[in-house]
């Protein structure tokens, strides 16, 4: 018996637009600022000053000209190892290391709190918040903490957490979120106790969280690393995860995330540079692409002037200026790609003639193939196997990223 199977290749888009010599992306590094490393932990924007953290110390950029650097040869921050920065309103900063635990600075003075003079259970400090009524709470490898500026509290394995190892934190209206490896998503009610939402419990997609964000909806979103962007629809489920398996989404190994105006979502992956999600519209930023200088980003941060700035882990600090990338983006989307479903050796039509080179990749960049053409339509290949893949092209100095996915019927 013959088995005839036929190939469709679906396409999604994730368009991506280079802006020819305008800036949208500006960068900066050891190289041409007084930026103390290229490696950027954390960031924390208030009152026109971004801190940023840094594995050397931390820097203050005030009103995009004006540097001041804190580190243990400096200032009483005896540990360069920056790894949560938290603004208290105008007049207090609270910073998290990776071996000198928390530290508060009002401007002039230092002040420690420890696993040795303090509450605090850790010396590494992963995440700081600072709920309504002012308290503040902590994220370590030893479980959550909260100090309301007199008394420390804690949670850990001792009270039921299924692991000590914190990631996150958000602060809700009324609640508290905590994001774990391994242990689960925890719920705090208003009078500090928790929920603990796992894939047994509630059927949440993953168990770890590594970055925790609420929308202007109220609803909770968090980067899973084996699910990848997963949003609460209810509370406590049901929960919904966006992906490159099942969705638009670009790139896998997904690390940070921060929500822009009207539902916009901006995501830091690992190998694939920044993501923008609008609903089911993807676009991706990279070095490949544009002015980014890393393509692994480690935290976002949005400023009062609508720009997006990212921390990255080897490329310094970029400034991402959206107001010139929307109207590019605009631009862009009026290029179109039909018809979106496409059997086995039929052509997929272009509303543009290309005349630069296609490539066609895996989804973890490798080229499998690179093709010139002059003309508005394509055969893709027929050794393509099952799966995603992409095609990368330019047209009119605008880079496009198509993602295919064959399916078998």
């Amino acid at each position: 018996m013959t088995n005839c199977i036929n190939c469709i290749f679906l396409l999604l888009f994730s368009t991506i637009a280079h802006i020819g010599q305008s800036q949208i992306i500006s960068s900066f590094s050891i190289s041409n600022s007084p930026l103390p490393f290229n490696t950027v932990r954390c960031l924390e924007y208030e009152a026109n000053t971004l801190w940023i953290g840094t594995d050397q110390g931390l820097a203050k950029f005030e009103n995009e000209n004006e540097w001041t650097v804190f580190n243990s040869l400096n200032s009483d921050l005896w540990n360069d190892d920056i790894r949560a920065i938290k603004a208290d309103g105008d007049s207090l900063l609270w910073v998290g290391t990776i071996q000198g635990g928390l530290f508060c600075f009002d401007g002039s003075n230092w002040t420690n709190y420890n696993p040795e003079n303090s509450g605090l259970g850790d010396f590494l400090v992963r995440a700081i918040e600072i709920d309504i009524e002012g308290n503040i709470w902590v994220a370590t490898t030893e479980g959550v903490y909260m100090y309301d500026r007199s008394v420390w509290s804690s949670w850990t394995s001792n009270d039921g957490l299924l692991s000590n190892n914190i990631t996150a934190l958000c602060i809700g209206e009324s609640r508290k979120f905590a994001g774990s490896i391994n242990g689960g998503v925890l719920y705090f009610d208003p009078s500090n106790n928790f929920v603990n939402h796992t894939i047994i419990s509630s059927g949440i997609p993953d168990n770890s969280a590594l970055n925790i964000e609420i929308d202007t909806e109220g609803m909770l979103w968090f980067i899973s690393p084996a699910a990848g962007l997963v949003s609460d629809q209810g509370d406590g489920g049901p929960w919904i995860s966006f992906n490159a398996i099942n969705s638009g989404m670009p790139a896998n190994s997904l690390l940070c995330l921060k929500h822009g105006d009207e539902g916009t979502i901006y995501i830091g992956s690992e190998t694939g540079g920044l993501i923008t999600k609008n609903e089911a519209s993807y676009q991706q930023l990279t070095t490949g692409n544009s002015n980014l200088t890393d393509n692994h980003i480690l935290c976002l941060e949005n400023d009062s002037q609508g720009n997006l700035w990212a921390g990255t882990f080897n490329g310094g600090l970029c400034k991402i200026d959206f107001s010139l990338a929307h109207a590019f983006s605009i631009y862009a989307n009026e290029f179109h790609v039909y018809p979106t479903l496409v059997k086995e050796d039929k052509l997929i039509h272009f509303s543009k003639k290309i005349t630069t080179e296609i490539t066609i990749t895996n989804p973890m960049g490798y080229v499998l193939q690179t093709m010139v053409k002059d003309r508005d339509y394509l055969k893709l290949p027929k050794a393509l196997n099952t799966g995603w893949f992409y095609l990368q092209f330019k047209i009119d100095g605008l880079y496009y990223r198509k993602k295919i996915l064959i399916l078998k019927s």
